[in-house]
């Protein structure tokens, strides 16, 4: 399975462990943070044993179901932009599309664009029957990038239990539609 995906102005890859230091800085700020319902890393450190271990763990995304968020690098500087990807919700039942970009490269579309090319992903390698967005009620940002995609409102929810969020849904037959 290719985990390496491209785009026009991007590449997706597994992380490296020379990520750390950009995920630190992502998780590290409280704008981009505040409805993920993530922590920040406690160091560099940790941040370089996450990107190690998500990607080498044999009971992890990629071992377990040849998926998982991939980082999202801009081909024209090799920047870190954020990251992108699947996961499998084995307990719901059900694969995510999930995303986050550093606050200086929002607005940009890296989201939606990055977002098509994990889309393709899913349906086209894994051949997939669905793919879920969840995203807080007020994260307006996240929730325009799953309608960019072809996702459409399936329902709203408390993510765990307490905070309001909203469910979005695309299936392979829509997204086979949206190709012609």
């Amino acid at each position: 399975m290719n985990l390496k995906l491209k785009t026009e102005r991007l590449y997706l890859r597994p992380f490296q462990e020379k990520d750390a230091p950009f995920l630190y800085e992502l998780n590290s700020d409280e704008e981009v943070m505040r409805y993920t319902g993530d922590f920040a890393f406690s160091t560099i450190d940790a941040a370089k044993e996450f990107a190690i271990d998500y990607v080498s763990n044999p009971q992890g995304q990629f071992a377990s179901y040849h998926m998982g968020r991939l980082a999202v690098i801009r081909k024209e500087d090799d920047a870190f932009l954020g990251w992108n990807g699947l996961k499998y919700h084995k307990e719901a039942g059900f694969v995510d599309i999930g995303y986050r970009f550093m606050k200086k490269y929002w607005g940009k579309g890296y989201a939606t664009e990055s977002g098509v090319a994990v889309v393709i992903h899913a349906f086209e390698d894994h051949g997939i029957d669905a793919l879920i967005a969840q995203a807080h009620e007020l994260n307006y940002g996240s929730q325009l990038v799953a309608k960019k995609l072809g996702m459409t409102l399936e329902h709203r929810f408390l993510w765990d239990g307490r905070e309001p969020a909203r469910q979005y849904k695309i299936i392979k037959e829509t997204y086979l539609k949206n190709l012609k």
